[in-house]
């Protein structure tokens, strides 16, 4: 989406789209919580997510509309200024479990890690990497699937399920983006030694086809009549204020 010379709202920043409900600038975000920072003080245009510890948004287009890329900090475990991390709790937003993958860095004395039943703090299914120096004996990166309880909270607070689901005297723990991980770690098996910050995704809305159901009263616009509207089944569905139900669409 381009902003084109009617638009009163800005729909990019730099190389970065943005889509209703969220928008840069007063009555083009849906609510506050979807409300984007424009930041051209480096001479480079850069966008933030305001609701979301400011976190940056990075180029999307790879993904649908109700995907987005973002920077993650790295948490450090051997520090005690390491970053809070990412709460998502109150923000219409969760980790993508499809596109991300949690990793541990630098880890010693590694097992084999199995799930037990009905323990959702176990990692289950994870790929090891020997990374570290030669001269740190036993030393790993470990890169999981990502389990149900950081899909919304991936911060310090986690740190006691990560000491029972990872092997102990980790140096950090981070989330990243799977397309990322697979296409710069095939040129720099270190990368993930490289930066304090990586690129994750998150997900705010489910596709779910088009919008042909009734809807009640609650609509939310915002300058160029984009908007979403509240269904009778309790979901919203995003779009123009002319769409007729029968167009394209897709309902969160």
């Amino acid at each position: 989406m381009k902003t084109s010379s009617q638009d009163l709202c800005q729909y990019s920043c730099g190389n970065v789209t943005i889509n209703y409900p969220f928008g840069i600038g007063d009555g083009c975000y849906f609510d506050k919580r979807y409300e984007v920072i424009y930041d051209n003080s480096s001479g480079s245009p850069k966008a933030f997510l305001a609701g979301v510890n400011n976190l940056e948004l990075l180029n999307s287009d790879r993904y649908d509309g109700n995907l987005m890329r973002v920077n993650i900090p790295v948490i450090s475990l051997k520090t005690t200024g390491h970053p809070n991390g990412v709460n998502l709790s109150g923000i219409p937003l969760t980790f993508s479990r499809w596109h991300n993958r949690f990793a541990a860095i630098g880890c010693r004395n590694y097992n084999t890690i199995v799930k037990r039943a009905n323990d959702s703090t176990v990692f289950g299914g994870c790929l090891t990497i020997s990374t570290c120096a030669l001269s740190s004996r036993g030393c790993y990166d470990l890169v999981c699937a990502l389990p149900p309880n950081l899909t919304q909270d991936f911060n310090a607070s986690m740190l006691y399920h990560f000491s029972q689901s990872i092997p102990q005297k980790c140096q950090s723990v981070l989330m990243v983006e799977e397309n990322w991980l697979q296409s710069e770690f095939l040129t720099n098996p270190h990368v993930l030694r490289d930066h304090q910050q990586f690129p994750a995704v998150l997900e705010f809305a489910e596709d779910r086809g088009n919008c042909v159901e009734e809807y009640n009263s609650r609509t939310t616009c915002n300058k160029d009549n984009r908007c979403s509207i509240q269904l009778t089944s309790g979901y919203s569905c995003l779009c123009h204020r002319s769409f007729n139900g029968l167009n394209d669409g897709y309902c969160v």
